[in-house]
């Protein structure tokens, strides 16, 4: 017999009687020892059953308060804590241990059915539909991990060590038993099989899930609501699955939200990612993927920090070897509506893409541009977003967009748009321009850069653009680290640069939203490859890349002052200083005016068609009732302030000389 329980009475089971009870044996029917009968009515008991004492009451929606208890249900080997509430369960539940204070009404069948790992190691294909880059999805999962095992596959018995650790999440989790937490609401749902259930769940309306786990808490539940079908799947805690969503072998992590019959197979979702209407299929959607149109196929692709556009499409087939293209676009990614790739294709972070293009295209080493289409062909605009007041609303808009509960976070993200990862890559892209630009006058063919033209104002602007936000990123941090410290001598400017971490001052990748050093990861990496981390110790690295992202970022800084500024930070004076940050603060207001430049274009009269039109010469005032005026729109006030906030921190510097 269980602790803590105790067999029936015969008083007990008489009442059971009256109330419509049935058992298969009384005798293995077990209750807590303050077990009373009154709230068991019209139960057919199968098996083993262990009952909790029904007491309390469940609060549910519209300020309705009903007592616990099991009504006209049937139980197959199930424990149900105290104070849970079951009633009008159409078929039965079986196999289930059932937490304290949950609501489960009328729902077709809960039951196990032979030994399940609830979607722990299901194999999910990723950016090559035909497979190759499988990633074993467990519960608890990173996108930093999940990140590693589809495209490091060129590091031998990486795959390997991944496919060890995530045997042993299986090993550990799998069981013939369901689990449905604590506080959980389950109404209306047609079929639940082999389901873990978190505490605080709710599902509400679903019509199937299979083989799969709901990883919701108490303080950031999951919600499944109506219509939606998935199977082979993990949900993270604070993620919303509702209004006809279907998926089939896909991870679903953190604070994620799916609705309005988006459709999703063999795919990964990760932090915060938001779509709906649309298709995916064979995705790896880093933090913050955002989909919101029916005509919108995302396919055999990898994105972080996307937005599609509405009919945004790829294709990842040419009819011969089958859907094996891939297009990997790094962080930032934009889309205008009707755009289309034919992949393979790779760009860089912060790119833009508007038109239709068909060619190979690899804008790698190009960041912060445009990729557009005109007269059939692709061109590159390099550093355009340098000038979009768009790129000053993204770096504000992502932190404030993360839902996930501050504590528990899994992946670990990196919001910077400017960072040593895309410093490096406009270091790169400017002596590319540059080196482009002079042979472009000496041949005088046109400028060509994986596989789209570039013309000749853009080469030059484009340089220009690179090296302003270089000295702005550079400048900006240099300053923010002297701010408010004595530095009465040049030996006190030195010795106030000099960097903590040895680490930090090579290449940077992004490794799924977590801005790092290479070679940490290649540490990790090796770590893996070896045997030595299993999935908790893998998660665990990740989780100290993070901590120090800001010791190595400053590595990197201090490192490229002279590549960016021509001055050795050793040998750095007071009045290289003054000149260093004059050239910071000329940077950053050129940068940002540009930036303001654009936002009040969306205020030109271009703008007014349509407004005013049933009456003449109103357009202006109709306009401004409902856009408002450029100098109070919250982008240009915060672009004013950015550029005052800039002044003030070079003034604060100088005044400590």
């Amino acid at each position: 017999m269980t602790p803590g329980y105790r067999q029936l009475t015969a008083e007990e089971i008489s009442v059971l009687r009256g109330q419509g009870c049935w058992a298969e044996d009384w005798r293995h029917v077990y209750v807590s020892e303050c077990f009373t009968p009154e709230c068991i009515v019209r139960v057919n008991f199968y098996g083993v059953v262990r009952l909790g004492v029904f007491s309390g009451s469940i609060a549910l929606p519209g300020g309705i308060s009903v007592h616990s208890g099991i009504y006209d249900a049937t139980l197959f080997n199930v424990s149900v804590g105290d104070s849970s509430l079951i009633a009008n369960i159409h078929g039965y539940i079986a196999n289930y241990d059932i937490g304290t204070r949950t609501y489960i009404t009328d729902v077709g069948k809960i039951y196990m059915e032979g030994v399940s790992a609830f979607g722990n190691g299901i194999k999910v294909k990723v950016m090559n539909e035909a497979g190759g880059r499988d990633v074993g999805i467990y519960t608890g999962m990173s996108s930093q991990a999940a990140y590693l095992s589809a495209v490091y596959r060129y590091r031998p018995g990486l795959a390997e060590s991944f496919d060890a650790a995530v045997s042993g999440v299986v090993s550990r989790l799998s069981s013939d038993r369901g689990c449905i937490g604590s506080n959980v609401r389950i109404e209306n749902v047609d079929v639940v099989r082999n389901v873990r259930i978190g505490n605080g769940a709710v599902l509400e309306g679903c019509l199937r899930l299979c083989d799969g786990t709901v990883a919701s808490t108490d303080d950031a539940p999951v919600r499944m609501g109506c219509g939606i079908v998935c199977s082979g799947f993990i949900v993270q805690s604070g993620s919303v699955i509702e209004d006809g969503v279907t998926v089939s072998s896909s991870f679903i992590g953190q604070g994620v939200r799916l609705g309005r019959g988006f459709a999703c197979t063999d795919s990964l979702f990760f932090a915060d990612c938001h779509c709906e209407n649309g298709e995916a299929v064979s995705v790896f959607a880093g933090p913050f993927t955002v989909s919101h149109h029916k005509a919108t196929l995302l396919i055999g692709s990898m994105f972080s920090f996307m937005n599609a556009g509405s009919a945004t499409n790829f294709s990842n087939h040419l009819y011969k070897l089958g859907p094996v293209h891939q297009g990997v676009f790094t962080r930032g990614a934009k889309f205008g509506s009707g755009a289309y790739m034919m992949l393979p294709v790779r760009t860089a972070p912060f790119t833009t893409v508007l038109g239709r293009h068909y060619g190979r295209i690899d804008s790698d080493g190009m960041p912060f541009s445009y990729i557009i289409e005109s007269a059939g062909k692709s061109y590159l605009v390099p550093g355009a977003n340098l000038k979009s007041s768009g790129l000053f609303r993204d770096m504000h808009k992502w932190p404030a967009r993360d839902v996930r509960a501050v504590s528990g976070r899994i992946d670990h993200v990196i919001f910077d748009v400017f960072s040593p990862y895309t410093a490096s890559a406009m270091i790169a892209g400017k002596d590319r321009l540059i080196k482009m630009l002079s042979e472009e006058r000496f041949s005088g063919v046109p400028a060509v850069y994986g596989g789209c033209c570039i013309s000749s104002p853009s080469l030059t602007k484009g340089a220009g653009r690179y090296e302003n936000a270089l000295k702005y990123y550079v400048g900006k941090k240099l300053a923010d680290r002297l701010v408010d410290r004595k530095l009465g001598s040049d030996e006190a400017v030195r010795e106030a640069l000099a960097p903590e971490s040895p680490v930090g001052g090579g290449s940077w990748v992004d490794i799924a939203g977590l801005l790092s050093p290479k070679a940490e990861i290649d540490n990790i990496v090796e770590e893996m490859a070896g045997g030595i981390l299993d999935a908790a110790a893998v998660e665990s690295r990740f989780a100290m890349v993070a901590a120090n992202y800001s010791l190595y970022e400053w590595r990197w800084i201090y490192d490229h002052i002279v590549t960016v500024f021509g001055v050795e930070p050793d040998r750095l004076t007071r009045k290289g200083l003054k000149a260093l940050l004059r050239q910071f603060e000329e940077a950053a207001c050129s940068m940002f005016s540009e930036m303001e430049h654009d936002a009040l274009k969306e205020f030109s009269s271009d703008m007014m068609t349509g407004f005013g039109h049933d009456e003449e010469g109103l357009a202006l005032s109709d306009f401004r009732n409902v856009r408002g005026e450029g100098d109070s729109d919250p982008v240009v006030v915060a672009l004013r302030a950015s550029r005052q906030d800039i002044s003030s921190l070079v003034r604060n510097v100088l005044l400590s000389l």
